[in-house]
């Protein structure tokens, strides 16, 4: 049981056709009106309210929405509903479940190289160690970082590849895709240690069909394939977290399926400790922002002792992650579980060997 709607990547249609665009403001409406009178498309107004914008075939729908966003401000795109309706075609209720806001198509031509990375299973990904604290050479799991580069061979930094599927609304398709992936290069490149896979929870509907293909990856594994000896789910953007509930439901399923589950950049706040309290995590990272330095500032070792001491009573193993100095690991190493940080080995796409800070010990 999977959800085709999740496995077909959105790409906008080519070839001649009309642009129905629908203001939901009559103000906006009005703008629009005059924007594109002032900036000389061919557009037409077929009902009241309703605003058609031609598209010939020499200046496609890409060519169109370019031009749109740059002569539409933000605002005015998201308040515009908007559809495109091939050349030949009427409009009729089937095209309902193509109408979006006219930013998020805007934004789905400006993502085209991530649709193209998503089309082609292009995803690749760097390994990064998980150590044991007090002997950071030893390595304990692989966290899976995603990586890709465009289909000129230009490198698309991770922050600008989730802030464009986010925009053009296909975090769902990336979050799936990583999943996937993740588990199919560690397999490649011989990881036999616990694998730590990010998903963002926003980019999970229902978990029954959402993770349906992810389970299958994993449960595809020839039985003669040396493999991850185990999965962990990792929770990111933890301090968005609206609905509680229903990442309770993601992590039920995930157990339910025999893997393990961690919440990643756990901080200071309120929310971050009821988190922890409510979904009691198997692993718990702790927010590099409250690692960096923490061997010199009084006031985030007391903050951070306390959230060891909640860890320890609901037996929560602790990760602390963004390590950089051999003074914030000598100040970790005997009260975390593990570390992660550029001290012992940066993230590659083969998986790199840790290195002890000590260099006096053997």
């Amino acid at each position: 049981m999977s959800c085709p709607d999740c496995e077909r990547i959105n790409v906008l249609p080519t070839g001649a056709g009309t642009l129905y665009l629908a203001p939901v403001l009559a103000h906006t409406r009005a703008t629009l009106r005059q924007r594109l009178i002032e900036e000389r498309f061919p557009c037409s107004e077929p009902a009241s309210g309703i605003l058609a914008v031609a598209v010939d075939p020499e200046h496609d729908l890409g060519a169109t929405l370019s031009r749109l966003d740059e002569a539409l401000s933000h605002s005015e795109q998201s308040g515009c509903r908007a559809t495109f309706v091939p050349e030949g075609e009427r409009f009729g209720v089937e095209h309902l479940q193509d109408t979006h806001l006219l930013s998020t198509l805007i934004a789905r031509h400006n993502a085209r190289d991530l649709a193209a990375i998503l089309a082609s299973d292009a995803l690749d990904f760097h390994f990064q160690p998980i150590v044991h604290a007090a002997r950071p050479d030893q390595v304990f799991a692989w966290e899976a970082l995603v990586r890709a580069s465009s289909p000129a061979g230009e490198l698309i930094p991770p922050n600008i590849l989730f802030d464009q599927a986010r925009a053009a609304e296909m975090m769902f398709h990336l979050d799936r895709a990583a999943r996937i992936n993740a588990i199919r290069r560690a397999t490649e490149r011989g990881i036999r240690d616990q694998l730590f896979i990010n998903f963002n929870p926003t980019a999970i509907y229902d978990p029954a069909f959402c993770l349906e293909t992810t389970v299958r990856e994993i449960r595809g594994i020839a039985p003669d394939v040396p493999a991850p000896a185990g999965f962990v789910f990792e929770v990111i953007e933890s301090d968005q977290i609206t609905d509680t509930e229903h990442l309770r439901r993601i992590i039920d399923r995930y157990r339910n399926a025999g893997f393990r589950v961690a919440l990643d950049d756990l901080g200071a706040g309120y929310a971050s400790l009821n988190l922890l309290s409510q979904l009691r995590p198997d692993f718990v990272k702790i927010d590099r922002e409250l690692v960096r330095g923490i061997d010199a500032d009084e006031y985030q070792q007391k903050i951070l002792g306390k959230i060891i001491e909640l860890a320890r009573e609901l037996d929560i193993r602790i990760v602390a992650e963004g390590i950089e100095t051999v003074e914030e690991w000598g100040w970790l190493k005997d009260r975390v579980d593990y570390c992660q940080g550029f001290l012992f080995a940066r993230p590659a796409a083969e998986p790199p060997a840790p290195v002890h800070p000590d260099p006096e010990v053997p």
